[in-house]
């Protein structure tokens, strides 16, 4: 497992720590700043899937044009896989560690 894994890994899990008071907080008494917190989450998840939808199919042509445009050259089907899947969690593991950072700060 490579390292920005590990990073996006706990990253996440302080973010889901971090942000589970502010749940909890927001069913028992309801705040702005909580209800605003809640909103983000979801819209953040919306839009980091739909990135990481774009960014897959554009791995995907890169990929496609890689082998049709130097078909003589040795192609490996795995690694251009790991390619897509990486650029698909690109920009969920960007918004992930972002998220923790902000929090940390307490904003």
């Amino acid at each position: 497992m490579h390292d920005h894994h590990l990073r996006t890994g706990f990253a996440a899990a302080e973010t889901i720590a971090r942000r589970l008071p502010i749940l909890w907080g927001e069913m028992i008494m309801p705040t702005r700043a909580g209800q605003a917190e809640v909103l983000r989450m979801v819209a953040e998840k919306q839009q980091a899937f739909v990135s990481g939808v774009l960014a897959a199919q554009m791995q995907l042509a890169e990929e496609a044009m890689r082998f049709w445009f130097n078909p003589f050259a040795a192609y490996s089907a795995p690694h251009g896989a790991r390619r897509v899947a990486d650029a698909s969690m690109r920009p969920a593991a960007h918004k992930v560690r972002a998220n923790a950072r902000r929090l940390r700060r307490g904003q």
